[in-house]
């Protein structure tokens, strides 16, 4: 087997949950970041497609939410939502104040990633298939 493909395969076997999560949650910052950007400069050619990508970056975030077994779940979708709603605006002060949640719970992630890896390696929470 080539060794490439050896090291890829091992870097995909030790993804985890936590992983996706938290990258899902820095594209849709990102994607964010740039909405700001384009509202701020003005250029409305370029808002339609930002829009577009951050709304698919926060749809992605909502679709992996299990609001029918977990009360934070139902949170987050409420975020997620009101998150949808302030993207139709062309305020760069509401994308700005939809970046400033998503952070906020990016770093509340980030802070027990630690431990969602380590429940994942012990089979406590299932891993990615």
């Amino acid at each position: 087997m080539d060794p490439r493909l050896r090291y890829r395969e091992s870097k995909v076997l030790s993804w985890t949950r936590i992983d996706m999560l938290l990258l899902i949650y820095e594209a849709a910052i990102e994607a964010l970041d740039r909405g700001v950007a384009v509202l701020e400069s003005g250029d409305q050619s370029q808002l339609s497609n930002v829009r577009f990508d951050a709304q698919r970056k926060i749809l992605l975030i909502a679709d992996g939410l299990a609001i029918d077994k977990d009360e934070t779940a139902v949170r987050i979708m409420n975020i997620c939502v009101f998150i949808l709603d302030q993207l139709q605006t062309d305020s760069a002060e509401n994308w700005r104040s939809c970046v400033k949640l998503l952070e906020t719970l990016h770093e509340g992630f980030e802070a027990i990633a630690e431990d969602a890896r380590k429940l994942e390696r012990e089979g406590k929470i299932p891993t990615l298939s």
